[in-house]
């Protein structure tokens, strides 16, 4: 009986380091969609590098194909990094909407630069950004100017003018760096500021007619898409009674920023807010099928996970026949 508590004993510990592991060193990550297609193949099962852009010690450990995690109560603390991104590199992040999903994703804008996209051709500061070897449009069609998708990032909701965008037609729009000041008032974009401010650990709340609501980047949308539970709609607005909502909601009024609360101290005592961390801009190579930053917006640095580096395995989810020939391929 004790040889066997004690073989236990040993699994449990060999399975929390292998977590550990994965957790700070690899990063094990099977492609769900297309949208890096034909460089990245859905189905294609990469190996990840936690290395190259400094390993972080790990806050949650995630029980691999579940939204469970155990917390390791170890310090915050970032190893330095062997390079920084760059544009082109492949990245993989935490879904900035859920970070229970990690996304893979090229890097197309770094920290300052500013981003367009005219006639679904992108521009990154005024140069063209060409489309990467593999990348591909699925049709030779593209959105017009005159089409308005409110889904988008900083598109008009509510009384916001935001901007009236596609994702083949995308005004200017400058990538946030640390450093950078934004004004707290009345002229602020609400969609681009709160976000960025509840990336880097504020509490941002709505008060209003006795009534307190607390904003979150985490979407009801996205975390229904993962667990099938339409229950988590309820705890957001517009649902009677809610307490939660998102930035980019189309509930939330001009009229409302004077009430808002940072931190539990008023935005009308508050002049101006310095960003603390680098942001990035990221798309799929398959820019006709890629929810990407043109839909949610800027990547920050923490959700930065690392790189692909190589295709263990590959198998088309479709007909789960396994690729053979997609083994060994490094992501580039």
């Amino acid at each position: 009986m004790n040889k066997i508590v004690s073989e236990i004993k040993s699994l449990v510990v060999l399975i929390l380091i292998v977590l550990f592991l994965k957790e700070t060193v690899v990063e094990l990550y099977i492609v769900p969609t297309t949208s890096m297609e034909k460089n990245i193949l859905k189905g294609d099962m990469l190996v990840g590098s936690r290395f190259s852009y400094g390993m972080k010690m790990p806050q949650k450990i995630w029980v691999p194909f579940s939204a469970i995690s155990i917390p390791t109560f170890l310090p915050e603390y970032k190893f330095p990094a062997f390079k920084k991104v760059e544009r082109g590199d492949v990245v993989v992040f935490e879904y900035p909407r859920d970070i229970v999903y990690k996304y893979v994703k090229r890097c197309i804008g770094l920290p300052g630069d500013t981003i367009s996209i005219e006639n679904r051709i992108v521009y990154v500061n005024g140069i063209v950004s060409e489309l990467p070897d593999g990348g591909q449009f699925l049709s030779d069609e593209y959105s017009k100017k005159d089409f308005i998708d409110t889904e988008i990032f900083l598109g008009a909701q509510g009384d916001n003018p935001g901007f009236s965008a596609n994702k083949d037609q995308y005004p200017q729009i400058t990538v946030p760096k640390k450093g950078d000041i934004f004004p707290l008032d009345g002229s602020m974009d609400w969609q681009l500021v709160i976000p960025i401010l509840l990336y880097e650990g504020n509490k941002v709340e709505l008060v209003y007619k006795e009534t307190k609501f607390t904003f979150t980047n985490q979407s009801p949308r996205d975390v229904f898409r993962r667990t099938g539970d339409r229950s988590v709609f309820k705890d957001y607005v517009p649902t009677e009674g809610a307490t939660f909502i998102n930035p980019w909601s189309p509930m939330f009024r001009k009229e409302y920023i004077k009430h808002l609360y940072v931190n539990g101290e008023s935005i009308m005592d508050i002049d101006s807010y310095e960003v603390k961390q680098d942001y990035f801009w990221m798309m799929g190579d398959n820019r006709d099928n890629s929810e990407d930053s043109r839909y949610w917006g800027f990547v920050p640095e923490s959700h930065i996970l690392g790189q692909p580096v190589i295709t263990w395995f590959s198998i088309n989810l479709d007909n789960y026949n396994p690729r053979i020939s997609r083994i060994g391929k490094i992501p580039n």
